[in-house]
């Protein structure tokens, strides 16, 4: 099989770390003035060569060698832990599992923080459901809030 081009290997190199073929043809090649639909279609035809899709599996393997503790690893983990908890009749681990699999899956409530200015100024709240701006706004409320007693 001949040797990719470099903009040939910087498709593959963008499809095997993550990107759409849409995206990783724009990032490889120059496709400013082309249309989305033909993007799509130079990207779609160039991944189905053979030798690019052999290079992108290849990397994609390399990646997964590399990899030391995937999300699923994670979960397999956590679930045998619970089994030899529930095993051994230790609730607290069997707690302590569940807890770990459910702020993994996104399943724990929003966490909020309460900050108050110094000497105890108003308690502004800050949570996750915030924009950068809104947070550094409410910290500074209770800055301001406090400088002006």
């Amino acid at each position: 099989m001949s040797k990719l081009t470099h903009n040939q290997e910087n498709f593959a190199q963008g499809v095997a770390s993550g990107l759409n073929q849409t995206d990783a043809y724009r990032k490889a090649y120059k496709a400013g003035n082309m249309s989305d639909k033909t993007v799509w279609e130079k990207a779609s035809r160039l991944a189905a060569q053979d030798k690019v899709r052999a290079r992108v599996n290849g990397l994609r393997a390399e990646l997964a060698e590399k990899q030391l503790w995937s999300r699923e690893q994670s979960v397999k983990a956590l679930i045998h832990a619970y089994k030899t908890a529930d095993q051994q009749g230790q609730a607290n681990a069997m707690t302590g599992a569940v807890k770990e699999l459910n702020a993994m899956h996104g399943f724990d409530a929003p966490q909020q923080i309460e900050i108050s200015g110094p000497g105890g100024g108003p308690v502004k709240t800050i949570s996750q459901e915030m924009t950068p701006e809104e947070a550094a706004a409410a910290y500074a409320a209770t800055v301001t809030d406090t400088r002006q007693d």
